[in-house]
Parts: C-alpha cells; sequence; structure tokens
C-alpha cells in the first residue's frame, strides 16, 4: 500500500467518531435505524460475497444491524434503480460495480442517471476476470492463441455470460486491441460456460478467477492471462493480459454507493468505516481467497474510475453495437 494511500486511511478512521455515529449539519445522529447495502445480482456472486462481508463488520462498528438485500434482474439496473430513489441519509447503499456503468449504456430511459443520482462512498475491491482454454487447446499463451486467432479468421468463439458482461466485454476488448475476428456465444450459466470451454465446445472464456480456479489447478482448463493490470496473488503464476497487450485492463471492481445529496458527513463516515473494514485481516484473506485484491479507495477514487469506465466502456459499446454485437 502506498504512503499517500495510508494516510487517506489514516484521518478516515480518526475522522469517524468512536462511537459508530455521525451527527449531520442538520443535527441528525446517523445512524439512528438498521441500515442495507443493495446487492443487484444474485446471490452467491462476487459482489453479493463482498457485500455480506462488509455488512458483517459495519453492523459491530456502526452499532446498527446491516441488512445485504439482493434485487437482481435487468442487468442490476432494478437493485440499481431502487437505490437511486432511497432516502439519501446514509442507511441504504448500493454495491456498485461495472455493470453500473455499462447498463446505462445498454439500455435506455432507465428511470435513474447514474452520474446525477448517486454519490460515491469508497472503492474496495478489483477482482480480475480470467482467459481460459479446454487443455486440449493448443495455445499455451495468449501471444499462441491470437496466433491461433488470426490463422482462422472468424473460426474461434468464446463463451460469454450475456452482452455487457464482464466476460464479454473482457473479449471484446481483446477482440478490439488485436484486431482478430472471434464468435461471440451467449450463456445463462456460468457453469454451462465452464463446462462447454473445458470440453472444447467453445475456444475461449473470461470467467471470474474464483470460479475458474479450480478446473485451472485440476488442469482442467488453462489460465492464460488474468485482466487486471498486474497478477492476482490469488493465482501469481497467471501472467497479467496486459503483459502481452500492454494497456489492457478490463478487471471488475466492487464499491459503496449512496444516493445522491446524502449529507458528506455520512458519506465521510461511511468511508472510515468501510476503510477501517477493509484492513482487518480475516476480511483480507477472504478477498484475497476470492481472487481479489483490496484497493481501500477513497468516494474521489471510486468517482474517477467510475467516470472513467464510462468513457472507456461506452466506446467499446457503441463499437459492439454498430458492428451487429
Amino acid at each position: 500500500m502506498g504512503q499517500t494511500l495510508r494516510y487517506r486511511i489514516f484521518w478516515a478512521i480518526l475522522a469517524a467518531p468512536a462511537s459508530g455515529a455521525a451527527v449531520t449539519a442538520h443535527g441528525q445522529v446517523f445512524p439512528d435505524r438498521p441500515l442495507r447495502i443493495i446487492v443487484a445480482f444474485s446471490t452467491g456472486t462476487a459482489a453479493d460475497i463482498v457485500a455480506r462481508q462488509i455488512a458483517l463488520k459495519l453492523t459491530d462498528s456502526l452499532g446498527k444491524q446491516v441488512i445485504v438485500e439482493n434485487r437482481d434482474g435487468a442487468a442490476g439496473t432494478i437493485g440499481a434503480g431502487l437505490a437511486a430513489r432511497a432516502t439519501a441519509d446514509g442507511h441504504t447503499m448500493l454495491i456498485a460495480s461495472p455493470s453500473i456503468i455499462v447498463s446505462p449504456l445498454l439500455i435506455k430511459d432507465l428511470p435513474y442517471d447514474v452520474n446525477k443520482d448517486f454519490s460515491p462512498v469508497a472503492l474496495m475491491a478489483i477482482f480480475p476476470t480470467v482467459l481460459v482454454v479446454g487443455a486440449q487447446t493448443k495455445a499455451g499463451s495468449v501471444k499462441e492463441l491470437l496466433d491461433l486467432a488470426k490463422a482462422a479468421p472468424g473460426k474461434l468463439n468464446y463463451a460469454n455470460a450475456g452482452h455487457g458482461t464482464a466476460s464479454h466485454l473482457s473479449a471484446e476488448l481483446m477482440r478490439k486491441m488485436t484486431g482478430i475476428n472471434i464468435v461471440a456465444v451467449a450463456y445463462r450459466a456460468t457453469a454451462q460456460a465452464l463446462n462447454d470451454t473445458i470440453s472444447g465446445e467453445v475456444a475461449m472464456y473470461f470467467p471470474n478467477l474464483v470460479s475458474a480456479l479450480p478446473h485451472i489447478k485440476s488442469a482442467r482448463l488453462k489460465g492464460l492471462a488474468v485482466t487486471g493490470v498486474k497478477r492476482s496473488q490469488a493465482a501469481p503464476d497467471i501472467p497479467a493480459l496486459a503483459e502481452t497487450l500492454p494497456g489492457y485492463e478490463a478487471a471488475s471492481w466492487y464499491g459503496i454507493v449512496v444516493p445522491a445529496r446524502t449529507p458528506q458527513a455520512v458519506i465521510a463516515k461511511l468511508y472510515g468505516e468501510i476503510a477501517r473494514t477493509l484492513q482487518l485481516l480475516d476480511i483480507r484473506q477472504r478477498f484475497l481467497s476470492l481472487g481479489g485484491d483490496i484497493v481501500s479507495g477513497s468516494p474521489d477514487d471510486l468517482g474517477k474510475i467510475m467516470r472513467g469506465g464510462t468513457e472507456k466502456w461506452g466506446a467499446l459499446v457503441k463499437e459492439i453495437e454498430a458492428r451487429g454485437r
């Protein structure tokens, strides 16, 4: 952890009252009742696991029950819409991930504006996807896979978990940066996509690292590269795709946002408690076991990622749409 980030966390923790409560400019005490973290995806997903780990610790530190509420559907927009309409007092939080940026690019006329209706609180962790191929595939590296794709344009296919998902955009970013011609095959379930990659029904897939690791360790899949800017602590032997394609980065990040107009004192309180939680050894070990790297970034850090992601993924989505997916 860099010195600047250590100072930031240090001052955030000092700023958080020991009682677990904050007082807003209007004299209101926060929190004064149970809180909820909305997860816009189903139970068992990375977003859900992250939320439940954080909720347990915040329940202790804030002195109020923090409940995780799963509101999945419509590519994350149902849960996001619910959070955007909640009272802006800090008692409702939303787990934010790249979907909060990508979904509005794909779904028109949403009842909220991601840039106007949310305030960032904390960036928590980075979870890379991993490029995998079946054990029978001749390619043993990213370069060899790209060579196979270039030798047979339009012949190699790749699995994805649906239009606009991390597995889809990870592959499309690789396509854009290399000029290869590969064919998308959408799946509803990660398990089926993994099975078809193992069998060779599809040539490649970008699942999340934690779901792929058991198959990589059993040699049923080859892990060619992770999609973060660097190697993952959970799988240090797997290179980063950026080692072959400089500038490539398509990892999923997870953070907390609240409805816009939430008092700054409340946001500062939540950030301080989340920053404190992310330094706990059991949380760090749990995230590492899932293939994640803890980041512990400020509201400004999360805001920059969200704004930068809108520009980056917006351009790619437009290109995909123009090509007819």
